[in-house]
Formats: structure tokens, sequence, C-alpha cells
């Protein structure tokens, strides 16, 4: 009986319909009942995090926070992070102000956003050693949320009905990156799960007690580049989620989400840096790379490019690229992301400094563009800015180089976006950011050393995304990376 109730929650019914689209936008005033849902955060099998979501309805809007503490090891460095973030929308659930604090190995950080009549979002970043606080302002388009409001804004809207499509730009309140989710609802489920825990007399441990089935309808949207698939229930509030890389959550009673999770590194550790300020010589030659138990197949479309492939459970590079390129031309949807010119005309001057003569040749300028970086944006903290704080600090992560180059190349007329992955140095791993571009096909470039292309130690995981833990974490947090071969030049 106990085994049978410890495995309760995961009996999915579907049921397919004909496709409609849905329009975001809730036409009325809603309200919401305080609720706090506890979310039990998995990588594989095993328990590395908790997460609560609560919500709530004030005199002047509704509120959504969200708290997450997780501890995930990644490779050679461990970590455990902390965020807080708590949201304001009006009560037609447009944002209006949100504060997001995020502790963990670097000491803690805070910022703080509200949103002007103009539609114009204001942030002040403060921590992390800086001596002044930071203000990035940024443009927002309209129905704009953060992550985890936008199960609620799905279910306010109407949207969550099988076959409706809905597209939700969504705002990362960390890294100030804004996303556009489309994101479809696909089969109709039920969920049978315990709404209660009772002290186990014999172990002294939690086992669930009532139970509750509950409607649910399964989304799909592309996040980072990567699927992901969520069980909602008609109020918004999300059962379950799943990534093939990253963590996966399962919403279950306080009690046992809680006792599950055994936070093993104290808050605020100060750890390794997650990055190697003065990588050795990458690999020329192929890398073979296996990530661990992570589902390889369901990221597999992602991760097979001319420059690496899955090959039998392992992911191998292709340094120089498999083949000619197809000279196909970027399409008219994907281009207009991908060549959108930088607002800092100080970052459009010294792009068409740098390239001079060149700007009119991809292929040379991009080689310019990012020696240019390599050499000149040193080493340093996060800026969690826009490309041209990077531009006049003149230091950075590889995150800030990423970015910097992308723009610009981009202000150049060349299609650029940041990615991530893996690096490997010598024998050593570690999570690092570097970019793409549009040259009869992507190619990558790695700004902070100054590679075109990138050599065969890059392995990208994640597309429009930064080398930090609040992005790591969540999408690749299953990952347990391991070298197999490495071959290097004589």
């Amino acid at each position: 009986m106990l085994a049978w109730l410890g495995s309760l929650g995961w009996l999915v019914l579907r049921e397919y319909r004909p496709s409609e689209d849905g329009d975001f936008a809730s036409a009325q005033q809603i309200s919401l009942p305080p609720t706090t849902t506890f979310y039990a955060l998995r990588a594989g099998t095993e328990q590395v995090g908790f997460r609560s979501v609560t919500t709530d309805t004030l005199p002047n809007g509704i509120r959504v926070t969200s708290r997450v503490d997780v501890d995930v090891p990644l490779p050679l460095v461990p970590r455990r992070l902390l965020t807080t973030t708590e949201a304001l929308y009006d009560q037609r659930f447009t944002l209006v102000a949100f504060t997001s604090t995020m502790s963990g190995e670097a000491g803690q950080q805070t910022q703080v956003g509200s949103v002007g009549a103009d539609g114009r979002l204001s942030v002040v970043i403060s921590g992390r050693g800086q001596t002044r606080a930071d203000t990035v302002v940024m443009a927002l388009p309209a129905g704009t949320l953060l992550p985890d409001a936008v199960s609620i804004g799905l279910a306010a809207a109407g949207n969550l009905k099988t076959g409706v499509a809905t597209t939700v730009p969504v705002l990362d309140p960390v890294e100030l990156t804004i996303g556009q989710w489309d994101v479809r609802v696909t089969a109709e489920s039920t969920f049978v799960l315990a709404d209660s825990a009772a002290i186990d007399s014999l172990t002294g441990g939690w086992l669930p007690a009532g139970l509750d089935t509950i409607p649910t309808v399964r989304v799909d949207w592309t996040e980072y580049g990567l699927p992901v698939r969520a069980w909602i229930d008609r109020n918004g509030a999300v059962i379950a989620r799943e990534t093939p890389l990253g963590l996966s959550e399962h919403r279950g009673p306080y009690e046992i989400v809680n006792s599950g999770y055994a936070r093993r590194r104290p808050r605020n550790v100060q750890a390794p840096p997650l990055e190697i300020p003065t990588p050795e010589a990458g690999a020329a030659g192929p890398t073979r790379l296996t990530l661990g138990p992570v589902d390889l197949g369901g990221a597999t479309p992602m991760l097979d490019t001319r420059w690496q492939a899955v090959e039998r459970g392992v992911l191998v590079s292709h340094p120089g690229g498999t083949g000619a390129p197809a000279r196909v031309l970027l399409p008219d949807s994907v281009a207009a992301t991908y060549r959108g010119v930088p607002s800092s005309i100080r970052v459009r001057l010294d792009a068409a400094r740098i390239a001079g003569a060149d700007s009119a040749v991809p292929a040379r300028a991009v080689r310019k563009l990012a020696v240019w970086v390599g050499n000149t944006i040193v080493a340093g903290p996060p800026s969690f800015g826009d490309p041209e704080t990077v531009l006049l600090r003149r230091r950075g992560d590889s995150s800030d180089r990423a970015a910097l180059f992308v723009a610009m190349a981009r202000s150049l007329g060349i299609a650029a976006r940041p990615v991530a992955g893996l690096l490997t140095s010598g024998e050593r791993l570690r999570y690092r950011a570097w970019a793409e571009v549009w040259l009869d096909g992507w190619m990558p470039v790695d700004p902070t050393l100054g590679q075109v292309p990138a050599d065969g130690g890059h392995f990208r995981l994640l597309i429009d995304a930064t080398a930090r833990p609040s992005t790591l974490i969540p999408m690749l947090g299953a990952v347990r990376p391991a070298l197999t071969t490495t071959t290097t030049a004589p």
C-alpha cells in the first residue's frame, strides 16, 4: 500500500483535439484566492531542491511570490542557489513591478524593477560587492510576464484549452533577458496526487495521506532551445514540469517536499568561480562527452549541428564542421529576431569602427569583432546589464562578452545569438557562454578566446542563454558531464 501511495501522481490520460489559436490578453479583471503550492525539484530521481509559489489578490492587483532553494553539483563546482522573486501585476495581469533577490556562491544580489507608463522597465541592481547600484532601462513587449506567472496568465486568458497556441513574452528577472515562449496546449490529463501528509509511526517520516484527483492540460514550449512540457490545472497552478537535461518539478504536500530535500551546503557559500578566468588551449580535434543519466533523445534535435552530434549516446564535437554549409537563407521570422539592431549608439559606432572596411563582409567583420572583444574585455564579475555597460567597463564574464559581441554583430546586419554549454580546457570542464553567427548556417564563435570558428572543445547545450547558475541549474541541473576521449593537436 505504501509503495502504491509513493508512486501516485503520474497517471496521465491524454485526448487530442483540433488546433485553434489563443489570445493571451485578459479582457477582464481577475482575482485569485491566497494559495501556496510546493514543489520537489529533482535531477533524475534525486531531490535537489524545493520551490514554492504563492499567489494573492491585493487591493492594487495580483501578487505572485516564488521561492527556490536548490543544491546542484554543477561540474567540479558545487552550487547552492536561493532565489526569491515577488512580482506585482495589475488586475488585468499586466506586470507593474518586481523584486528579485538571489544569493549563492557569489554573495547576494537584489534587482528592483518597475514598469513606467510608457511601458519601459527600469531595474536597479545592487549587491555582489558593487560599491554603487546600477540602473538598467529596457523596453518590454506588451503582455510580458515573469516565468512563474505564465501558467496563471494562460488560465486567466482562457487559453488552457486543447489545441490553443499562445505566444508569451517572458522576462528573466535575474538575467534581464526577454524570451518568447510559444506555448501550445496539446492534451488533457488527470493526475492523482497526495493533498496532505501524515507521520509514519514506525519510521518518523512523512507519508502521503489524503488523495486528490486533478484535471489538467499538458502544455509544451521551447525554452533556451530545449523542449519543456508541463501539466497545469484549471486555476493555472503547475502540477509537474519536465525538460530533458534540466530539473523536473512535482507538486506535493509541504511536509513531504521539504523533508525530502537535504541541504548539503550552507547558504552563501563562497565556491570557486564557475568560469576559468584564463582558459588553457582548447581542443583542436574531436572531443567526446557524456552527459550522464539524462533524456538525451529529447534533446538530440537541438544538440545535432554541423559542429557537434549525438552518436550512440555520446556528444561528439566536429571542429570545422561536417560537410559544406547548406547555403540556405535564414527565415525572415528568425532573421527579425537575430538581426535586431541594438539601441546603443555607442555599440553601433564601435562595431562599425572595429570592422572598418570589412563591415559589409560578414565573415571578416565577425573575425575582427571576436578578436577585439577577446583582447579588450578582461575577465571580471558579471555585469547583469546591457552590452553598453560591458563596453564602457571593459570587463565581464563570458556571458557579458557574448552579449557584447552579439550586439555588435547585429548592428552590422549579421544574425547572431548568445549560446551556452560546456567547454573542455585541458582535462577540465566548465560551463561557458559564447555566440553563434549565421554565415550560410549557424557557426560557433568564442569572443572570449577570439576563436572564429570556436574549436572542438565547445559543446552547445542552450540557445539564447547565459552561462550563469540562474539559467544553468534549472535547464542543465540533471547533466553530469564527463570526457570520454580527447584528441589534441600534436
